[in-house]
């Protein structure tokens, strides 16, 4: 960094003390003025002294000390971004060859990284081929087949247990296989079974049958056997499923449309994750998360406004899971303004057949089984939802992880914490096509927060209470509500 100013304001305000305390002597041994002429020129010598002072301070920090905050705050995001961020300092900034120097740096970092990638797309090339095989022959089984840890958390599954699973309920990692059967049967055949393990170290097939949660209370035959792996530790289990001639059909159907591209289905290392919420100090790293966006017809829901589209996607493992998403147009009761539809282009005819918002709500209550929600600037789009909660019965009692006030923890001396500025500065690109559009813009956020996720991590936050507390806590949330 070049000498400036700064250095020339020092000296100049040494240089002025030392003579101002110079004169001073020579005045008071050779003119021995009164004490009140003393006590107005020496506040007169203050009051010019401390100005200078300030000028200086407000120099330092105009020219100096923000403009490191704002190096700082780069650097913590250039350690996550995958992209080519630029550095944008207060202008008149003194750091000069640094700030370039860092910028340079970054630019270095990302070609780095870009050799690794392309590294790595290398090395794996043969765990995706045998990984497309194990694929291929999971979708072609008549059978459905999930893999579950002890908890009974969906670890993978195929296409024809999906077929028959969501007829219960949304499928999706790390869901709760319980919820789609009825009366307890899986836990207690799974306990026979581990039982046998534990007392004989040997593993056994058990075939039974289970009831599942769907309308018509379809049965269905069963078997289940233990993951174990090298070590001699059982971490999960594997429960095959046969719901006759139209499941087959199912999962023919399903082979030769929906996966023309390959869903995102399976991640075996949720066979060692733990329960949710034992407490509000469960690791961000081992939580699911729904992240949400809202449409509507106004800004103003306390007056009347209405939800248009409702989206959501889930996050599992620190990865946006892009086939696990929630997206649905709502009939609001009422024409749209036109204002609204030149914002997001949902017309009346696009939700006249849509449900209304208790439908919607109950649909999407289902979809966040078990996940902390997630939004950006939250109080907004929650006032929505609990506006209705009385009316519709289902209740949003989530814990809520809100990006806005996120961004505002890693990043204070940034002025811009819009959705667009966050994700630009952790490199995410968002299409100007599916910008203000529910779904686009729940996509959007669910990558920034990933990002943030390894973030919060460098400043210690590593814990939903601590997450919680860093960004004004639910209660705060909810009290932003109020100006809406």
């Amino acid at each position: 960094m070049k000498r400036s100013g700064l250095l020339v304001w020092t000296f100049l305000i040494s240089v002025l003390i030392l003579v101002g305390t110079a004169t001073n002597t020579w005045w008071l041994v050779n003119y021995q003025p009164r004490l009140e002429l003393m006590v107005i020129s020496f506040a007169l010598q203050a009051l010019g002294i401390i100005g200078l002072v300030w000028v200086g301070v407000a120099q330092a920090e105009q020219r100096l000390l923000r403009p490191l905050r704002r190096l700082s705050e780069h650097i913590k995001v250039l350690k996550h971004a995958q992209a080519d961020h630029r550095l944008h300092l207060p202008a008149g900034h003194a750091l000069k060859e640094l700030a370039q120097q860092m910028e340079e740096l970054g630019l270095e970092l990302l070609r780095c990284r870009q050799d690794n990638t392309r590294a790595l797309a290398s090395a794996t090339a043969r765990i995706e081929r045998r990984t497309a095989r194990l694929e291929a022959i999971l979708r072609d089984l008549a059978e459905g087949v999930v893999v579950c840890n002890l908890e009974h958390r969906l670890v993978l599954f195929n296409q024809s247990a999906t077929q028959t699973l969501q007829r219960a309920g949304p499928v999706g990692l790390h869901r709760d296989l319980r919820g789609y059967f009825a009366g307890g049967k899986v836990e207690s055949e799974l306990s026979k079974v581990l039982d046998i393990f534990k007392q004989h170290q040997r593993r056994e097939v058990r075939g039974f049958q289970l009831v599942l949660n769907d309308e018509a209370q379809t049965s269905v035959d069963a078997r289940v056997s233990l993951v174990v792996e090298p070590d001699d530790q059982c971490r999960g289990y594997v429960l095959s499923f046969f719901a006759g001639e139209e499941s087959f059909k199912g999962a023919r159907a399903v082979s030769s449309s929906i996966l023309a591209e390959r869903p995102e289905f399976y991640d075996f290392s949720l066979l060692e994750r733990v329960s949710q919420y034992d407490g509000a100090g469960q690791l961000l790293t081992e939580l699911t998360y729904v992240v949400f966006d809202t449409e509507t017809t106004g800004l103003n829901p306390s007056s009347g406004d209405e939800i248009v589209q409702l989206s959501a996607v889930r996050v599992v493992n620190q990865q946006v899971m892009r086939e696990d998403r929630f997206d649905q147009l709502v009939n609001p009761g009422f024409p749209i303004p036109p204002q609204s539809i030149r914002f997001h282009g949902i017309s009346d005819d696009m939700v006249v057949d849509a449900p209304d918002i208790c439908a919607a709500m109950k649909d999407f209550g289902d979809f966040c089984q078990d996940a902390v929600l997630v939004a950006h600037n939250a109080a907004f789009d929650l006032k929505f939802l609990n506006l209705k909660e009385p009316k519709c019965g289902t209740a949003f009692n989530h814990p809520v992880l809100d990006t806005l006030l996120l961004s505002i923890v890693l990043q204070p001396d940034y002025p811009d914490h819009t959705l667009d500025a966050i994700a630009m500065r952790f490199g995410v690109h968002i299409p100007a096509e599916v910008r203000h559009t529910a779904l686009g813009d729940a996509f959007a956020t669910a990558e920034v927060f990933v990002h943030m996720l390894a973030a919060l991590q460098d400043e210690g936050i590593r814990d939903l209470k601590q997450a919680l507390e860093a960004s004004g806590k639910v209660v705060e949330i909810r009290r932003l509500q109020e100006k809406f």
